[in-house]
């Protein structure tokens, strides 16, 4: 059975902006120089500290996907997080200990927070691909991403007005 995605129409927040870094390097002190560093093993989930804010009937339906689906957190999920890259679905795995659910507030709203380790989309990429980002960016800067939006309508919208 594939991994669950979660339901439509939920978004994460990312609690205070913050990512921790990806596991899988070792650092070592020398006395009297720099630190050494060493690959332990490549890729690495980061730690997400996410939150969920919803009406009483989208917390219901988390409620079903978190008991029954994803069974408290022991099933990997996608889920659509900013990892660098724009919002794309991540594989998730959710560190139930970190679950916690409050209503916010006076409100009818709901709160619910948990940690999860995920990794970025961004190990996917070739060292060629890397490069070519890094490249663009010291050509174009800041204006790189106006580019390739220009670049995109290009190739799929002003291109297309001759077909028949």
């Amino acid at each position: 059975m594939p991994n669950p995605r979660i339901p439509h129409g939920f978004k994460p927040l990312i609690e205070g902006y913050n990512i921790g870094a990806p596991s899988g390097v070792l650092r070592t002190q020398v006395e009297g120089g720099l630190a050494r560093s060493a690959m332990d093993y490549d890729r690495g989930p980061q730690r997400i500290a996410v939150s969920l804010y919803m009406s009483p009937e989208k917390f219901s339906v988390w409620s079903y996907f978190f008991l029954k689906l994803i069974d408290k957190g022991a099933i990997s999920f996608y889920m659509p997080l900013d990892t660098g890259t724009g919002v794309m679905d991540h594989l998730c795995t959710m560190d139930s200990s970190t679950y916690s659910v409050a209503k916010a507030g006076r409100t009818q709203a709901w709160r619910v927070a948990f940690a999860v380790d995920a990794e970025s989309p961004i190990f996917d990429a070739t060292d060629d691909e890397a490069q070519a980002v890094i490249d663009l960016w010291n050509g174009y800067g800041e204006s790189s991403d106006d580019l390739l939006r220009r670049l995109e309508r290009f190739a799929n919208v002003d291109t297309t007005v001759l077909d028949f």
